[in-house]
Order: C-alpha cells, then sequence, then structure tokens
C-alpha cells in the first residue's frame, strides 16, 4: 500500500505553493504546510484528496466531498472558520489551500488534561465561540449545516485561544430531499441518520460534544448519562441547556444556536472568558466592503474588452488574485491582501517585467473608496498607453 503522503517537501504546486512538510493523513486525504510564494512566503494548509477508492462510485463521492468542502468555505468569511485561498488540480489530485492555523483540537486537549473532562468554564466558553460561527452558517441563503460537530474538529488557537470551527467536508447546503446521512455515531442525531440534516442538527452535535469534554466519554446514539455517574460537578442549569440540545427530534431541541447561545449566556452559577476582537479580526470584515466596491468595476472590464480579457470570472473572496488584459502583450492586475500590513495591495505587471506596487489600500482606514477607484483607472490608462507603444508602468 502506497505512502499516505504523496508530496515530497520541496514540491511546489499551481506555481505557487511550496511544500514545506506533511502534517496529517487519513484514508481520503492528507495536509501539508506549505509557503505561498505569491503571497510574502505566508504559511497555509494545503489539503490533498487522495485516489484510494476502490470503485468509481467511491472514487466520486469522494471527489463530491472534497469540492463540497471548498464551495462552502469560499464563500464565507468568519473569525472562527479558517479562510480557503486556492483550489486546483495537480496530477488526478484535488487540492486546496487555507488559512493555516496553529493549535490543538479540543481532543487532543481532552486527552492529555481531561480528569475525567474538562473545566465547566472551559467547556462553556468553547460552546458560545461554536455557536457564534453556527449562527453565521445557519444565516446564510439557503443555510448550511456543518454536520460534523466534534472535539477533533475544534480547533483552540494557539495564538489568542480564539476556537476554529474545521473540516467542511460534509458540509453542505440544507437539503432536506437529499435522502442519505453523513457524519459520526453519537453525534449524529436522529434525523441526520434518516437523511434530513438541517441546523438544529448541529445544536444536538455541540450537546454531545460538549458532554464528552465534560466527562471524558465519547457519545453513544442518544445515550448520555448524568454527569453524577461520572463523578463530575456541574451546575443543573447547564445540565439542562445540554440535556435540551439533546432532544431526539429537532422540535425538542433549541430553536436555533442565538437561542442555545442566549440559554448558556444566561446561566447564573457560570462564568466564561471568550477572545476580544483584534485589529486582523477587523480587517478580515471589511475586506467584503472593499471588494463589493472594486468587483464590479472589474467586471465592467471583463465585458468592455471581451476577448482581451483573460480572466473570466472574478473570485468569491477576495484573497490573491490576477486580472489579465491581453493586446497583445499581457498586462495584469495582481491583487494581494497582506495581512501583516492589514491592508491590499494592488500591483501592475507587464508582461515579463516585474510588478510595480501601484497602491495599498486598507478599507479601516476613512476614504479608502477613491483609492480603489484610482487604481483601477491606472490600471486601464496603463494599459491603454501599453497598446498604443507606450511603458505606462512606472509613468505617473
Amino acid at each position: 500500500m502506497r505512502n499516505s503522503f504523496t508530496l515530497e517537501p520541496g514540491t511546489l504546486l499551481d506555481g505557487r505553493f511550496y511544500v514545506v512538510q506533511p502534517i496529517k493523513a487519513g484514508g481520503m486525504g492528507a495536509v501539508y504546510i506549505v509557503q505561498d510564494k505569491m503571497v510574502n512566503d505566508r504559511l497555509c494548509a494545503l489539503k490533498q484528496m487522495l485516489d484510494v477508492s476502490a470503485t468509481t462510485s467511491e472514487r466520486q463521492l469522494s471527489i463530491d466531498r472534497f469540492l463540497s468542502e471548498v464551495q462552502v468555505m469560499q464563500g464565507l468569511n468568519h473569525p472562527g472558520i479558517p479562510k480557503i485561498y486556492s483550489s486546483f488540480v495537480f496530477e488526478q489530485s484535488f487540492f486546496f489551500a487555507m488559512e493555516y492555523i496553529k493549535g490543538q483540537d479540543l481532543a487532543t486537549i481532552l486527552g492529555e488534561q481531561g480528569n475525567p473532562g474538562l473545566p465547566v468554564n472551559s467547556v462553556v466558553g468553547w460552546a458560545l465561540q461554536t455557536l457564534e460561527a453556527l449562527k453565521y452558517l445557519h444565516s446564510r441563503k439557503p443555510p448550511i449545516t456543518h454536520r460534523d460537530i466534534k472535539p477533533s474538529n475544534l480547533l483552540l488557537r494557539e495564538k489568542d485561544q480564539r476556537l476554529m470551527l474545521l473540516d467542511f467536508g460534509i458540509s453542505r447546503v440544507t437539503n432536506p430531499a437529499e435522502g442519505y446521512w453523513i457524519g459520526t455515531p453519537g453525534y449524529a442525531p436522529a434525523e441526520q441518520q434518516q437523511g434530513q440534516p438541517e441546523p438544529r442538527s448541529d445544536l444536538y452535535a455541540l450537546g454531545a460534544t460538549m458532554h464528552e469534554l465534560l466527562t471524558g466519554r465519547k457519545p453513544r446514539d442518544w445515550d448520555f448519562p448524568p454527569f453524577e455517574e461520572f463523578g463530575v460537578q456541574v451546575p443543573h442549569s447547564l445540565a439542562e441547556v445540554i440535556a435540551t440540545s439533546l432532544g431526539i427530534w429537532p422540535d425538542e431541541r433549541y430553536a436555533s444556536a442565538e437561542e442555545m447561545s442566549q440559554a448558556l449566556k444566561s446561566l447564573p452559577d457560570v462564568s466564561y472568558s471568550l477572545p476580544q476582537a483584534d485589529s486582523s479580526d477587523r480587517f478580515e470584515e471589511a475586506v467584503p466592503h472593499l471588494q463589493d466596491r472594486l468587483y464590479p468595476q472589474l467586471q465592467n472590464l471583463i465585458t468592455r474588452y471581451s476577448n482581451e480579457c483573460h480572466t473570466p470570472y472574478l473570485p468569491k473572496n477576495l484573497d490573491f488574485f490576477e486580472f489579465t488584459l491581453a493586446s497583445p502583450t499581457p498586462f495584469t492586475l495582481r491583487i494581494v491582501k497582506n495581512l501583516e500590513k492589514l491592508s491590499v495591495d494592488f500591483y501592475e505587471k507587464q508582461g515579463i517585467l516585474g510588478a510595480s506596487l501601484l497602491d495599498s489600500v486598507n478599507p479601516l482606514n476613512p476614504g479608502w473608496e477613491p483609492k480603489v477607484d484610482a487604481v483601477v483607472k491606472r490600471f486601464v490608462a496603463d494599459y491603454e498607453d501599453s497598446k498604443n507603444g507606450g511603458w505606462g508602468i512606472g509613468l505617473m
């Protein structure tokens, strides 16, 4: 049987991602730490779907799950959900690069520190952070269910103790007519096992996760013994919240992630702490506003230049991409989100010449909108000048 890790350190993929080291492998794929050579050598997690299927139908299911993860994550922007940067195919494998998060998942923390479970205050704080991510997912149009909330998919980020919701490989836009179920036994509620997951299915899984984190016992389908049986002291009010989330059917649970969150916040005898939003979080929240300003202008250029435009569509998220016009020489507007400087950097590149910085824009700063407009106008003017035999780059 071949090694699950198929990429050697030093491999360059998609002309951009340099493999540093493998970090995780399983039956369906592998994960590597890579450097993004297009974005200041930032570290990313590169996920690969391996072709280990015995049959064509099994391989198609694996591909569907992988593409589902990419499609779901590309449209998300939340501080508790890792960001996806790029996706591509290489040697019959599917890859996507995403935010690299250094930390420990709650299953590992439970295994190392559980006695038999973890402190009540910590578990409640983690649950509240998970619910914030679930509120965001469930409010999408249509709602998105994660389908696999469990300790190993909840990662505590080292730098700020923010909880991150991982592994969207089985997340789907909610469709009650799908008719099959997928998830992890013990965490998946009855309706999910009947092929009809909905947002409240994630609340059940979170309740099962909280029970496990407090007791150290992995959940079994619809079997959650009282905390006293484990010698664990859990306030009665918290036990009631968890019990409500574990209702056998959706109507027996909280109506929403918001309602469950409010129930936890209202507990009279439980304290907790939550990480505060920092400047990078605020920057990430503001970037979509810059994107809303930029994309209509680029879309107009796609229409205006038609056959001269080599960028047929714009990506869902503004992270890194190149917008290229060519007649006959390629003329590119390179757009890079720079988290170190908290800016979106615009570069202009003609043919084989090096890229030249046009401007850096921070959407948190007042009056940033005209700078975006000016960058696009400058790019168009330089392109037109190049068509007329000029060398627009670097000239004012």
